[in-house]
């Protein structure tokens, strides 16, 4: 039995920060416990206690309520929406398809910085629901988390990467390839939106893997590490551009352990085409190259890079890759001032201290169920059965290992109860 729950989707971009904020809860005297969200066991073996919050990594309408509030038998009362994506594309923010719809305005929603709060606001979110605490995420860029990554020489043994040498990171933001663009169409519900991005992204992969093959050609003295986004759908297995590179060249290492924090950290020079981990480089006070070598609609674009400094031909690659570049960073600090609220606490500090909040207030009780049958678990297994039938084996699969059924990579639960020891070590030290 939890006091709180903690829900995470992937956990190379979240199970570090659920770990974090449970060790803040657990210092403040609270019970927690941290599911997978796509792990379905409590489908078929619903919990049978009530925390006095339940914690969701993102939640947009009464689908998302339910796949939180049927793995309980008691009624969830009590909902705080982390909202994981946040720096969000103009087209995707005028098609609504990411503001809290139907039953889940009714929960609260972390909002990164006060211009968020104003947008959830003006979608008729109440303003007391709307706690501005900033991005977890960015607390592991904080110094006070030093110790909690590895060091350049232990990253190099565990790899096979020469310490010696300097490291070349690119952060892959190429979720998806030439025969799948279901997943920008489902965020925008728009199949012409989504064919664009699909075509943008092929095409600037084609590109960019042609100027690593050149750049790995020439400068056998770096170390090159491709750091796919943790929904990429082109594994190396996967994906024959990056497997000719892998087989071809030892100084290039595609490797996807590890939170990008991790990376960012030990390396020389910082790629990426599109990703917010720009703001982890940023605030590790380090340089960032924006590979654009295919022009992006800005309204299709991370906003956060819109009208930033940008990469556009080889040459360019090659130059910042190889000498020291002292310009400034490529996004300015209003920009991101737009988007990240930095408090005199940490963001997750924040979050909890409003946590405990909603959790001593009766007032942020609401009913969240749209469906108030007593059957209403088993009807949602057979709506989610008949909207996606292929999905039934991978849920009973799930439910009976105890483990997520979307997972691609190895199983890293070690990793993330060794890093949960050393950030609760962190978290207890801490004033």
């Amino acid at each position: 039995m939890a006091d709180i729950v903690i829900f995470y989707e992937l956990p190379e971009r979240e199970l570090n920060n659920a770990n974090l904020l449970k060790a803040e809860f657990e210092k403040r005297g609270y019970s927690v416990d941290i599911l997978g969200y796509y792990n379905y066991r409590e489908l078929i073996f619903p919990r049978k206690y009530k925390p006095k919050l339940l914690i969701g990594q993102a939640g947009y309408n009464n689908n998302d309520i339910e796949r939180y509030t049927v793995r309980f038998k008691p009624k969830i009362d009590k909902i705080l929406n982390l909202r994981y994506e946040q720096v969000i594309a103009k087209r995707i923010l005028d098609s609504k398809a990411h503001y809290p719809k139907e039953y889940m305005k009714k929960a609260s929603h972390v909002c990164w910085s006060e211009n968020i709060k104003q947008d959830m606001m003006a979608e008729g979110i109440d303003e007391k629901n709307l706690p501005v605490t900033g991005d977890i995420k960015t607390d592991f860029s904080n110094h006070r988390f030093d110790s909690f990554f590895k060091t350049k020489d232990q990253l190099a043994s565990e790899f096979n990467l020469d310490s010696s040498k300097e490291w070349i990171l690119f952060i892959s933001s190429f979720t998806f390839n030439e025969k799948d663009s279901k997943r920008l169409m489902s965020m925008n519900h728009n199949l012409d939106d989504g064919k664009y991005m699909q075509k943008w992204n092929v095409e600037s992969k084609a590109i960019v893997m042609e100027w690593f093959e050149k750049f790995l050609k020439t400068h056998p003295e770096k170390e090159f590490i491709y750091r796919p986004h943790p929904v990429e759908f082109n594994v190396l297995d996967e994906d024959s551009t990056i497997s000719i590179l892998d087989e071809k060249y030892p100084n290039f290492h595609y490797i996807n352990k590890y939170a990008i924090q991790e990376w960012i950290r030990p390396c020389d020079y910082l790629n990426t085409v599109i990703s917010t981990s720009i703001i982890d480089v940023y605030l590790l006070e380090k340089q960032c190259n924006i590979l654009r070598p295919v022009e992006l609609n800005p309204d299709f674009d991370n906003p956060l890079l819109v009208g930033a400094k940008t990469i556009c031909t080889y040459d360019e690659f090659e130059k910042l890759n190889t000498d020291k570049n002292t310009d400034e960073f490529p996004v300015s600090r209003e920009m991101i001032g737009q988007y990240y609220d930095f408090g005199d606490k940490l963001a997750y500090e924040r979050i909890c201290d409003y946590a405990e909040k909603m959790i001593n207030d009766d007032s942020f009780k609401h009913d969240f169920y749209p469906n108030p049958s007593r059957f209403h678990r088993l009807k949602f297994i057979i709506k989610r059965s008949l909207d996606v039938p292929k999905l039934i084996p991978a849920v009973i699969k799930s439910a009976i290992k105890n483990k997520s059924s979307t997972s691609k990579t190895k199983d890293n639960r070690s990793i993330y109860e060794k890093n949960a020891k050393k950030i609760r070590e962190i978290v207890n030290q801490s004033s």
